[in-house]
């Protein structure tokens, strides 16, 4: 039985009675008798689920990637969503991965196992992170435990700083030189490669470190530190590899397959350009219905990879930060060193050396930090397609300028903007007393947000 087989075997072991974070929290049907190697994998596949299921569709069409044309996806374009079907992203973290990954890390510590821990940690710091810049303020120190039914909300900057001791601790644990059991096959991500892990760590905290530069005057320089520890190319980055098969297929991929509620939104369009040589592979008319579109091959065929993050990321990450610091000639250099591996990475060898050369030469910053930031996002915006990173982008820096969807002014979202956070689950706010008072709308600001 390949390890790819085994997910679909040991999920099945995982009973999740409950939709609500208090029923996964008193749920005993986790087994307390499977090794680290049985865990690891459902652990992981569960978190690509995730990012790439309800997280992409719901980021995307705030970001104005997409554009909701029915049932959920129409009331999420229309700044509306469903409270109770809000509740199931938040089971896709807190019962899929998340419960998974609490009980692989306490069970890694007790068995004296610090390479499975370490692991563990980095994959709950990804899913932890994609939580909090949804929600803000989400429980974690209180929560994942069968001994607190409602668990207390830790503040959004109490998450950052769990997220970024997660992943120095795991970085600690992958360099211990003892370690009872250490994955191998069963790493889906990295074959049990534990340096690669520690660069995916590092990667990871230049991002949420990024996120902190209006509330840290030293997030730029801290980010930029630990990007010196990550990616070297594209050939490294942290992402969930599919087979492509019927039962082992990309999440946006299914999605289209079955229900395809959403489709590309024109403001996407205006802003990559059809003269972008990512265009055709970004983007596929969707045949007899007058020009929609959906995700394109590159992004959403079976086989495609769900990126929890990624060179291309990182080197916008170094670009943003060189900025910040002064360093244009290092932001120009990362910034074409971003587009250009996107371009390659995304056009699968359709393109000439020379025409690439070309198409990234055109990106140079004036020196106008405005103005280059711009340049930057907007570059970031159409580079990341699909992920959740450039929603975090427009509410922290107002770019790429987007215009809100018309009419779309409801009781969670008061003023008709861009949202900049989802609502809370019916469930929580229903059954679990420590949910933030006074509720939040949709237009209530992350702590990250420019002041």
């Amino acid at each position: 039985m390949t390890m790819k087989k085994l997910i679909y075997l040991i999920t099945s072991m995982f009973l999740f009675a409950g939709c609500q974070l208090a029923e996964v929290n008193e749920n005993p049907n986790v087994p307390d008798d499977v090794p680290l190697e049985t865990l690891l994998p459902p652990a992981q596949f569960d978190l690509a689920e995730a990012i790439g299921g309800r997280a992409f569709r719901y980021s995307n069409i705030f970001s104005q990637h997409l554009q909701g044309t029915n049932n959920q996806e129409l009331n999420t374009e229309n700044y509306s969503p469903d409270e109770l079907f809000v509740g199931y992203l938040w089971d896709d973290f807190y019962a899929g991965s998340m419960i998974k990954l609490r009980f692989l890390i306490d069970k890694a510590e007790a068995q004296e196992a610090p390479h499975y821990e370490g692991v563990g940690k980095i994959l709950m710091a990804s899913a932890l992170g994609v939580v909090t810049d949804f929600w803000g303020a989400v429980p974690y120190s209180e929560a994942l435990s069968a001994s607190n039914v409602q668990p207390g909300y830790d503040s959004q900057p109490e998450v950052y700083a769990q997220i970024i001791q997660l992943l120095d601790d795991a970085v600690e644990d992958l360099q211990a030189p003892e370690s009872v059991f250490s994955p191998g096959n069963d790493d889906l991500v990295y074959q049990g490669d534990l340096m690669a892990w520690i660069k995916a760590a590092n990667a990871l905290k230049a991002r949420y470190l990024l996120h902190q530069v209006n509330v840290d005057p030293n997030a730029a320089s801290q980010a930029l530190t630990a990007a010196q520890g990550a990616f070297s190319n594209s050939f490294e980055d942290f992402q969930y590899s599919y087979l492509g098969t019927d039962v082992d297929a990309n999440p946006i991929f299914q999605y289209y397959e079955i229900t395809p509620n959403a489709i590309i939104d024109q403001q996407f369009v205006g802003i990559i350009g059809i003269q972008d040589p990512r265009f055709d592979f970004f983007v596929d008319i969707i045949p007899f219905t007058g020009g929609e579109s959906k995700v394109g091959e590159a992004l959403a065929s079976p086989d495609s990879p769900i990126k929890f993050i990624s060179y291309v990321e990182q080197k916008f990450i170094e670009a943003e930060c060189y900025l910040r610091t002064g360093q244009l000639p290092q932001a120009e250099e990362a910034l074409q060193e971003a587009i250009r591996t996107s371009v390659e990475d995304n056009t699968f060898g359709t393109l000439t050396t020379e025409e690439i050369d070309e198409f990234v030469g055109e990106f140079a910053l004036s020196g106008d930090f405005e103005s280059d930031l711009e340049v930057l996002i907007e570059q970031k915006y159409v580079a990341l397609f699909t992920t959740q990173e450039p929603w975090v982008d427009y509410r922290r820096t107002g770019y790429p300028q987007l215009e809100p969807n018309e009419g779309a002014v409801s009781a969670s979202n008061p003023n008709g903007e861009i949202p900049l956070r989802l609502m809370y689950p019916q469930n929580e706010r229903l059954l679990n007393p420590n949910v933030p008072t006074p509720l939040p709308n949709m237009q209530t600001a992350m702590w990250w947000m420019n002041p």
